[in-house]
């Protein structure tokens, strides 16, 4: 390879990394769309406690039904869970039961 040619191999390799950076920062700080959130007994008193309206699900004996607006991409063990009222709660994963996405 001479000069220029690694030149532009480098301009290129440069400009794939930062695209893929992007993307990386984009999925970090997205937030998904929600219906709602069935959670069990743990994850509804840690929402009663932030002063969220929790209900029993009609369909889902032992569990509770929230209505977020949002959560963060599932990268962590942690999920923070955006609602209407402007409010946000970060739950455990393992307290959610089941994810229904809007969309």
């Amino acid at each position: 390879m001479d000069r220029v040619d690694r030149w532009v191999a480098g301009i290129l390799a440069g400009g794939v990394a930062l695209i893929l950076l992007g993307i990386l920062l984009v999925a970090l700080f997205a937030r998904v769309p929600l219906s709602h959130l069935e959670i069990n007994a743990q994850g509804a008193q840690i929402l009663r406690q932030a002063g969220v309206l929790v209900q029993a699900a009609p369909d889902w004996p032992g569990a509770y039904r929230v209505k977020p607006l949002a959560s963060n991409a599932a990268f962590s063990s942690i999920a923070t869970l955006y609602f209407s009222s402007g409010k946000s709660v970060r739950l455990p994963r393992h307290d959610v039961l089941l994810w229904v996405y809007r969309g």
